[in-house]
């Protein structure tokens, strides 16, 4: 799923794909790599909706390829609308 990101002190977006998300984090594969312990923000729309959903995060753990997130203080509305699309991608 394509999504956008921007750390806390960054003015610009930069592009990536998520892997292996869930509605505690996801892992982005980007070449920008924040620092771990970084906070930024996930901007993602889901394909089910119009609605673009912005996610703070936190960096846990960077490889190469990308950075493993932890989503932190999402308002319980996006958490429930994120849980319900990715039980429909699991089959329930």
């Amino acid at each position: 799923m394509p999504v956008r990101f921007r750390a806390a002190d960054a003015t610009e977006w930069s592009d990536a794909e998520t892997r292996n998300i869930g509605v505690g984090g996801a892992f982005i594969v980007t070449q920008t790599i924040a620092p771990v312990g970084a906070t930024i923000t996930i901007q993602m729309t889901l394909p089910t909706s119009d609605q673009t959903f912005s996610l703070p995060a936190v960096v846990r753990w960077a490889t190469g390829d990308g950075m493993g997130l932890q989503f932190v203080g999402v308002d319980v509305d996006v958490l429930l609308e994120l849980n319900d699309y990715f039980a429909t991608l699991v089959g329930g």
